[in-house]
């Protein structure tokens, strides 16, 4: 491993450590770059990495001084210490993005399954990641018990041809063990034929409130990230349809069929809510004044708050 990379290595180690309370190894990890740097004069911007580390090294030692000393300092099991290091350790320079996939697996198990999902669904576009980013995409729902999801986001990889035959088979094994594990009553052979799972609902459509508008975490696209707003057309119960003007072209594209969308917020004339909601269905209109918007379907799931 080359210098560069290895600093990079220790500095993605510390700052893990650091954000799970394990200051006394981020410590460790920031003078250990202290180190290699001072051992070094032939480096780019050296005074400047060594004055960051510095203040690195100062800060951990403030946090651990108000803990009371490096004892008091969170001590994390070795089976997750173990874990971190593999998380940078699984780099095949022959499979681009095979960091993240590590990273994205250390997040799931550590229980940071939004996170994780959010990483492991950017390796989905590489062939020789693919698989295993999908298997840990299916395991991170199942592990929320949104098993139902879990099966309607199968289906579209198989409807959608995602992964080539042998890998099909591979990932449909998993994904048996795996309901199998969770109790479910979901069979997987056959699925992709079968109209596609919605998950299912808490909510009692006669205690609905009516909805006015909502506002959602864009989930993908060229405006992954942003929030938006979008006025209700139409309410039957827990099913609520929004249109998106044809000339928001990058707003349609950010958003799909069989999304999950964990963080809504509901405005109703008489409250102000916030639950979760699956988008059942995006179509074009072909006729009428709207002819060319689109119509966004989302069924409600539950509500949160």
């Amino acid at each position: 491993m080359d210098f560069g990379k290895k600093i990079k290595k220790y500095y993605k180690e510390a700052e893990l450590y650091s954000s799970h309370g394990l200051l006394t190894e981020a410590l460790e990890k920031y003078k250990s770059i202290e180190g290699l740097v001072k051992s070094t004069r032939n480096i780019r911007n050296r005074d400047g990495i060594l004055k960051q580390i510095a203040l690195k090294i100062e800060l951990t030692v403030q946090k651990i001084k108000k803990l009371d000393g490096p004892k008091t300092t969170t001590k994390v099991a070795d089976d997750a210490q173990s874990l971190m290091k593999e998380m940078f350790s699984f780099d095949d320079p022959e499979a681009k993005g095979s960091s993240a996939l590590g990273g994205a697996v250390a997040l799931a198990k550590f229980g940071q399954y939004d996170k994780a999902i959010e990483e492991l669904n950017r390796l989905l576009e590489y062939d020789k990641l693919r698989l295993e980013a999908a298997k840990n995409i299916l395991w991170c729902w199942v592990q929320q018990n949104y098993t139902d999801y879990a099966v309607s986001l199968y289906q579209k990889w198989r409807k959608n041809k995602l992964f080539p035959p042998e890998e099909a088979n591979t990932i449909q094994d998993y994904f048996n063990a795996l309901l199998g594990k969770s109790d479910s009553d979901h069979e997987i052979d056959g699925l992709e034929s079968q109209r596609t799972v919605e998950p299912d609902s808490e909510i009692d459509d006669d205690e609905m409130l009516d909805i006015s508008a909502v506002r959602f975490v864009l989930p993908r696209g060229p405006k992954e990230g942003e929030n938006i707003e979008l006025d209700i057309s139409f309410q039957s119960g827990k099913y609520i349809r929004m249109i998106i003007s044809r000339k928001e072209k990058d707003l349609i594209d950010s958003i799909n069929p069989g999304d999950l969308l964990k963080e809504i917020v509901f405005y109703s004339p008489v409250a102000i809510f916030s639950g979760e909601g699956y988008v059942s269905s995006k179509n074009e209109i072909d006729a009428g004044p709207k002819k060319g918007d689109y119509s966004l379907e989302i069924k409600l799931i539950k509500i949160v708050s």
